[in-house]
């Protein structure tokens, strides 16, 4: 014989009184855990994101820094000039700075999912022992680290490398940790030889 047993009224309200304050405690924790998981994933997707986006800016780069300023008859001036009629055509910037406006336009087609790009750094090695691949110090100035001497003239060559940066500032989206670490500098970078 099965027995119901009969809660009395007021012990029901208080129950539910104190699921109601269990949850209230709860719910902030929860939410904390799930929207960390959430900035944790798109922190290793952005992370991945960068570095994939240098790895195509360096293979750009390898491609088309030994053809700046070349006049072969191989030679287009942008990827549009590639068709079915001209299948073996060759990219050939025109100079260091259509050849670097062509590497940070692969990298923001690779980085379209993440947002826009703090910057986009081009180190190009001269062959000497002196210009090493660059380590902290990826400026632009004289020198070569823009691949170009100083006053826009190309110094790369086949064989020598060429080296892209990507810089990212990547944004929490956790309230807490947003409060915390108001933003992260985030970077990619990839070295390839030139062919």
């Amino acid at each position: 014989m099965n027995r119901s047993r009969v809660v009395p009224e007021d012990r029901r309200a208080d129950e539910r009184g104190q699921t109601l304050i269990e949850f209230a405690i709860v719910l902030p924790v929860f939410m904390l855990i799930v929207f960390g998981l959430v900035d944790v994933g798109r922190f290793v997707y952005t992370n991945a994101t960068l570095s994939q986006a240098a790895r195509e800016g360096a293979r750009l780069a390898a491609a088309e820094a030994n053809w700046i300023g070349s006049n072969h008859p191989a030679c287009v001036a942008d990827e549009s000039g590639i068709t079915s009629a001209r299948p073996g055509a060759h990219v050939c910037p025109a100079d260091v700075a259509s050849f670097k406006s062509h590497i940070e336009a692969a990298v923001e087609r690779m980085t379209v999912a993440v947002g826009p790009i703090a910057a986009v750094h081009i180190s190009c090695n001269d062959g000497s022992v002196a210009d090493p691949i660059p380590g902290d110090g990826w400026t632009e100035g004289d020198g070569g680290n823009a691949c170009h001497d100083g006053s826009g003239n190309a110094i790369s060559g086949a064989g020598e490398m060429v080296s892209v940066r990507v810089d990212y500032t990547y944004d929490l989206f956790t309230p807490i940790a947003s409060s915390l670490f108001e933003s992260v500098p985030l970077s990619g970078s990839a070295t390839m030889i030139i062919n």
